[in-house]
């Protein structure tokens, strides 16, 4: 592992961070400069006028404050921001419990846009509804630049795309009426996900969560794009896929086995998404 750099806070403890290596000039691409997390000091200040590099962090548990650029933010769970050359930044910690954060450092020709297309990106805050999601990333990007291998560099830079995407996939916009939407609408996704093989209507998914119908259509399309039964249908079709690659499948159990009491019904399901019958899909499989 190389030196650590000077702008690793000295204000932290329980660090896990990682410097790959500096960019060359000129360098094509996304490169991983750094990458780490660290849970700050009750007394954890950094202050910056500017950053070398295109520099994002992500806010695990805790609280405390983001001035960027003269804006003042909260920082809590699920708190992504970043920052870059020109762009002044105070982040400090507010509270008795001290913040657990990651962070992410890159260079290279691609970084900028790449972090521009993102919603985080060019010294944004937003406030991500999947946090254990985004720590695994991170974590990932993490072990693979500890690995020390030939391949870490590309492999950290890969998954910094993932990652960027995956933020722009997961923010929330907005205020506190947007956060509740979000929990409400990761909590219907989470309980179709898990009980859609006995699942057969919207009407039992709104009872089962406790949300009214007509509300939970419309917060499913605003978050997913498209409607919540139709969300439903091709997790049961992807099931019925996997049953349906086995030799001794019978259409009429697999439609048995999802809930489907006429098999003509299951039938137009199945090719309304994967645009062939069944008893096709058994041939060709």
């Amino acid at each position: 592992m190389a030196k650590e750099p000077d702008y690793f806070s000295k204000q932290v403890t329980d660090a896990r961070r990682w410097f790959l290596t500096l960019p060359k000039p000129q360098e094509r691409g996304l490169v991983t400069v750094s990458v780490g997390c660290e849970r700050c000091l009750p007394d954890y200040v950094i202050e910056r006028d500017t950053f070398d590099f295109e520099a994002m962090e992500f806010v695990a548990e805790g609280e405390g404050s983001l001035n960027l650029d003269g804006n003042v933010h909260t920082l809590k769970p699920g708190v992504a921001f970043t920052y870059r050359e020109h762009v002044q930044h105070r982040i400090e910690n507010t509270s008795r419990s001290p913040m657990l954060k990651y962070f992410l450092d890159c260079g290279g020709q691609l970084a900028r846009p790449r972090f521009d297309d993102s919603t985080v990106g060019g010294g944004r805050v937003v406030q991500v509804g999947a946090v254990a999601e985004i720590v695994e990333l991170f974590e990932l990007i993490i072990a693979n630049a500890m690995s020390e291998t030939r391949y870490s560099s590309a492999i950290c830079s890969a998954l910094v795309e993932t990652l960027l995407l995956k933020v722009s996939e997961k923010s929330i916009t907005g205020g506190s009426a947007d956060t509740r939407a979000w929990a409400t609408y990761e909590r219907i996704r989470r309980h179709m996900q898990d009980h859609y093989l006995r699942l057969r209507s919207m009407a039992e998914v709104a009872v089962e969560t406790g949300v009214d119908p007509a509300y939970l259509s419309r917060v499913f399309r605003r978050f997913h794009r498209i409607s919540p039964y139709k969300f439903l249908m091709r997790l049961k079709m992807s099931h019925a896929a996997s049953l349906l690659l086995n030799p001794d499948s019978l259409v009429k159990e697999v439609a048995a086995e999802l809930k489907f009491d006429d098999p003509f019904h299951f039938s137009r399901s199945f090719k309304s998404v994967y645009g062939i019958s069944p008893e096709q899909f058994i041939r060709r499989g």
